[in-house]
């Protein structure tokens, strides 16, 4: 099974995963950053000066795959 890594990035700054996962293919690991990402949320939404929050999915050789982004809009009216 391929083997892929995870950056996030919140209202702390970015943190790199150092450890890898197993999944069966890139839908699969790209489910589960989206899983994580919820959590993230749930436990407080993006502020600001970015209002924004990620979780960038790296293969094993550590190449970025894909980031999946929570932006966070306020429209006044």
């Amino acid at each position: 099974m391929p083997k892929f890594y995870f950056q996030l990035f919140d209202r702390d700054g970015a943190g790199v995963t150092e450890t890898g996962y197993d999944f069966e293919s890139i839908e699969v690991a790209k489910a589960e950053a989206r899983r994580v990402l919820a959590e993230m949320a749930a436990e407080g939404l993006p502020a600001a000066p970015l209002n924004m929050m990620s979780v960038e999915l790296f293969d094993e050789s550590h190449t970025p795959l894909a980031e999946i982004r929570l932006i966070l809009e306020e429209n006044p009216k």
